[in-house]
């Protein structure tokens, strides 16, 4: 491996303890029930944290040196609904780091976010939805080629899910889905069929909550096109999640200029799960109940789905800053 941590002693031997305690936080985690493992699994992310900053050169002199999470807790009763528990992202510490780190705009210092709006821009948790958690939520980003009109080229391409509500509201106001995708830098510049830019191409798709949208984005290429060369493009535009073929529009929140990066979402949500399990057992216990919670589900699903997700992150940012 390139990069500071394999010249710098001292960055050389945070990067890897944080990746010992990291993979042993895991394995805890995994090993683990619903009661501990949001305290197990969080702490394993922050260490991941610590190593991707160690890794990075983004952060020079001991601006590498996380310290404290970033992120704090507001409104930490869950007895309303664990979807309006609320974090608040700090000034400093190691939320902020890891996004200098990686060279993105980190969650609005001091503008509280509810879970239930995390929770939807996590991929995983469009499966198992939380109840009442309300937002904008992470969309599928899916290349499907390159129309021409004249000189100009259109990238195709579907996103999903659009919530059912932006189609509907869509026909008594045109204007809906505009205000809906403004909240996707990824999008920026997008269009209905350019030729026919009254017509909005709507896909139905799962129980009928949410809709697959078809739009078109203005490509810089010029003709003849390469083979692949189009949806390349097209990508570059988008979130690489979990491959580079695992694409994502993420929104932007609050006063965000550019989409929230994932680790940043997971972070968020983490943390504000591991303190309930920490500092609220009680409430803790009623919420993993699985025969009388009705947020249970969403909640095991998420942490199962946490064992695998955060070091497969983990990796792909490491390698992404070492490369930058």
């Amino acid at each position: 491996m390139e990069g500071p941590a394999s010249v710098e002693a001292a960055r050389r031997a945070v990067f890897v303890a944080a990746l010992e305690q990291a993979e042993q936080f895991t394995e805890a985690a995994a090993n683990a029930g619903p009661a501990t493992r949001p305290v197990q699994i969080f702490y394993a992310l922050s260490q991941f944290g610590r190593a991707i900053a160690a890794a990075s050169s983004l952060l020079a002199k001991d601006e590498w040196r996380l310290k404290g999470h970033g992120i704090g807790t507001r409104n930490i009763d869950a007895s309303q609904g664990l979807a309006l528990v609320e974090v608040i992202p700090a000034a400093k510490g190691a939320l902020g780091g890891v996004a200098r780190a990686l060279g993105v705009e980190t969650l609005e210092p001091g503008a509280p976010i509810r879970l239930g709006e995390l929770w939807r821009l996590i991929p995983e948790a469009h499966r198992v939805p939380l109840t009442e958690a309300q937002g904008l939520p992470t969309m599928h980003f899916t290349p499907a080629g390159s129309i021409y009109r004249g000189d100009e080229i259109w990238c195709r391409l579907s996103i999903y899910p659009v919530p059912r509500d932006v189609r509907n509201r869509s026909e008594m106001d045109r204007s809906a889905v505009e205000k809906f995708l403004a909240n996707y830098p990824a999008l920026v510049g997008w269009s209905h069929t350019p030729d026919a830019p009254e017509t909005i191409l709507w896909h139905q798709r799962g129980n009928g909550e949410e809709e697959e949208l078809e739009i078109f984005l203005p490509s810089a290429l010029t003709i003849p096109v390469k083979p692949g060369e189009d949806r390349v493009e097209a990508l570059r535009r988008a979130t690489l999640y979990r491959g580079p073929s695992d694409a994502y529009a993420f929104p932007a929140l609050g006063n965000m200029r550019g989409p929230v990066h994932p680790i940043l979402a997971w972070w968020g949500v983490l943390f504000g799960l591991s303190i309930l399990a920490r500092y609220e057992p009680e409430s803790w216990a009623e919420i993993v109940d699985i025969d009388s919670s009705s947020s249970a589900n969403a909640v095991e699903h998420l942490l199962d789905e946490a064992i695998t997700v955060i070091p497969h992150m983990a990796l792909l940012a490491i390698l992404g800053v070492v490369d930058r």
